[in-house]
């Protein structure tokens, strides 16, 4: 692969008593191209070395402007906006390691607006509440893995984003609360398969949503002690999932295409719970004890909802110690000792693969990412 990226940001700035502003923007410009060579063959025949086999290009060329406002309503009280617009141009070309033709462009132009009410209740609460729309383009893979089928060719997807969230603080404490919806028209989502190179691969669905509420804490009970954590708690559903599907007839190996309507169903990687949480101890003036914990709930790996294709939920917990002792002519030191997966706790973060039918059955097909026992890794940070 060969790529050339350049390109121009530039922003200004103004501010006032009651105002503060920014408009800026940037251009830019991609090219890459993608290609195969035979390097070494025992019998070349009449293949020179170094054949090239195949070769496609892409280029990518994104203009983008935006403004972004903040005003001083009253004295507890602002009002904030972002507006953005974005214009994008894809160009593909040649044919890729499997000869298919990748000759292909696209347009798009996108307005994101963002807005929202900042309050400030009193020097130690805060609120807000915001709405925005951003749009977001398929990626080059999404092009790709569509290139033979002129009826799967990807959609941009937008999304509609409301918050609101709540902050307090105090001398020993702070908790902070932001719950979400999320409205997705298109969304771009996986479908538990991977590409060639090992990118998902993804399909849009009409209409799905992410609603959920973020809790984040962080406790000091004592000068040596802190105790920082936060769990999501989370629905992501699509709706109206439709499964299409090729069922083989085991007598023939005929084919037969055929779909299924789910309904309501989960979004592909997208657990329900997730948390974390990070006990730090200070036991002297440059050590640092931590005991780290992270849960993530069940998901499945493709958007069909079948306890055949699921992760499980998995609980690991890590171990480190952090030490930044003083060096003469060094600017900084620090010594890191990691113990990972300290109960030795058997999972897999991650997963793919599918699922086809014989007769009317439906086979599964997974490949899953287990990871590793318990584990132990040491780093040294020197700045001179």
């Amino acid at each position: 692969m060969k790529n050339d990226f350049y390109g121009l940001v530039y922003s200004v700035k103004y501010r006032n008593e009651k105002l503060e502003g920014i408009l800026g923007g940037g251009v830019s410009h991609y090219s890459g191209d993608h290609y195969g060579r035979l390097i070494w063959m025992r019998h070349a025949g009449d293949l020179e070395k170094d054949h090239q086999w195949y070769l496609n290009s892409g280029i990518k060329g994104e203009f983008s402007i935006f403004g972004k406002l903040e005003y001083l309503l009253t004295g507890k009280l602002s009002f904030f906006s972002d507006l953005q617009f974005r214009h994008i141009n894809y160009r593909m070309k040649g044919m890729d390691d499997d000869l298919k033709d990748l000759g292909q462009k696209h347009s798009f132009r996108f307005f994101n607006p963002k807005a929202g009410l900042f309050y400030s209740i009193n020097r130690n609460q805060d609120a807000y509440l915001s709405f925005s729309v951003a749009n977001r383009e398929p990626t080059r893979t999404d092009f790709k893995e569509a290139a033979d089928d002129p009826g799967a060719t990807p959609k941009h997807e937008t999304l509609y984003d409301t918050e609101l969230g709540y902050k307090r603080r105090g001398e020993k404490y702070s908790v902070a609360a932001n719950l979400y919806l999320m409205y997705y028209r298109d969304q771009l989502v996986p479908t538990g398969e991977l590409s060639s190179t090992g990118r998902s691969i993804m399909t849009n669905v009409p209409k799905s949503h992410r609603l959920g509420i973020e809790l984040i804490s962080a406790l000091k009970p004592a000068a040596f002690f802190n105790w920082d954590f936060s769990i999501t708690l989370s629905r992501n559903k699509i709706s109206g999932f439709i499964e299409y599907y090729t069922d083989y007839n085991t007598s023939d190996w005929s084919e037969e295409y055929k779909s299924k309507d789910l309904g309501m169903v989960d979004i592909a990687y997208s657990p329900s719970v997730t948390g974390v949480s990070d006990l730090k101890f200070r036991v002297l003036k440059n050590t640092e004890l931590h005991f780290t914990s992270k849960y993530v709930g069940k998901q499945y790996f493709d958007n069909t909802m079948s306890n055949d294709r699921k992760i499980d939920p998995y609980f690991v917990n890590n171990f480190r110690i952090d030490f930044e002792p003083e060096v003469r002519k060094l600017k900084n030191t620090r010594f890191q000792f990691m113990l990972n997966n300290i109960f030795n706790s058997s999972y897999e973060s991650n997963a793919y693969g599918g699922n086809w039918y014989e007769d009317g059955i439906e086979k599964t097909w997974a490949s899953y990412f287990p990871q590793a026992g318990i584990n132990f890794m040491l780093r040294a940070e020197l700045l001179f």
